[in-house]
């Protein structure tokens, strides 16, 4: 069979497109063009109508201040989860605190970033200074002491960097209608969760929070003694609950380490302490785990 000729093919092309013999255009004819015209006007606005029924539906699941699964029933579980910076990179969890410049900017610029949403002005929010309780019909957010919490670790100091003495900037995760089960000071003395030096000092007012080596060897040279909590040893209690009170923060700690062995790496753990906070470490619930190394 002889191949059709170029001309052959473009002129079939121009057909197809416009056949003036047949008045079509790209094969349809003025009937076929209107019937699948109005066919696929019925098709897409059934298909609009069932999206927006789907939409619709789904908002009627949930509510508009609060999340509609709570405490238990949750994702969270009601067990927060504590987070840490500084953690310039995300896929380690060591914290190098060297001479170099460059390297101790980026963990400058981890903490700057939270602190931002912290250091601003325009915060509706209300001191809580002296209330030791939770604060459960509260409507304005208690306000975080930007002052007190920058006390001993700032930006001036490269948040502890230049010292040879890093400071870690811990934060509790924010769980709605969450309130923290402190212990009574009586109740804390047997507390097996509490450890001996917390129970000298102990008081209920704040979730307590403790930090140490993974490790004998690694309490050893850190130097548990040297540790220093800025504003306080744990978050406290007139913060919670969280019901999602214009301009909340949640409360923040910097924990800065004085005394490490230096040249050597530790594992530290921090944990959060309440009666109804469950450390796990898989999950990364109720605590965090980093690595520390100094090289000054």
């Amino acid at each position: 069979m002889e191949k059709p000729t170029l001309k052959a093919r473009i002129d079939g092309c121009f057909t197809f497109l416009y056949d003036s013999s047949k008045g079509t255009v790209l094969g349809r004819g003025p009937r076929s063009w209107c019937e699948i015209t109005v066919f696929y006007i019925i098709f897409f606005a059934c298909l609009a109508g069932f999206f927006a029924a789907t939409i619709a539906g789904f908002y009627q699941t949930i509510e508009e201040h609060q999340p509609r699964l709570q405490g238990t029933s949750s994702i969270l579980r009601a067990n927060p989860g504590m987070g840490y910076e500084p953690m310039p990179d995300m896929d380690t969890t060591l914290i190098y605190a060297r001479k170099i410049e460059k390297e101790r900017q980026a963990y400058v610029d981890s903490i700057n970033k939270v602190l931002k949403a912290y250091n601003t002005t325009g915060l509706v929010s209300t001191d809580c200074t002296g209330i030791n309780e939770t604060r459960l019909d509260a409507k304005v957010p208690c306000r975080v002491n930007f002052t007190a919490l920058t006390e001993g670790c700032n930006e001036a100091n490269a948040y502890g960097m230049l010292e040879a003495k890093p400071c870690v900037l811990l934060k509790l995760n924010k769980i709605y209608n969450w309130i923290p089960a402190v212990w009574d000071v009586e109740e804390a003395q047997t507390a097996s969760a509490v450890p001996e030096y917390i129970k000298k000092k102990y008081t209920n007012d704040r979730i307590w929070v403790d930090c140490h080596g993974e490790n004998p060897a690694d309490d050893d040279n850190l130097g548990l003694d040297a540790i220093t909590y800025y504003p306080q040893q744990g978050f406290p209690l007139a913060f919670y609950p969280y019901m999602n009170q214009k301009d909340y923060r949640s409360p923040l700690m910097f924990v800065k380490f004085n005394n490490v062995t230096n040249h050597l790496g530790l594992m530290i753990e921090c944990k959060a302490l309440a009666k109804n906070i469950v450390v796990d470490r898989t999950d990364k619930e109720g605590g965090v785990h980093f690595e520390l190394l100094i090289d000054p």
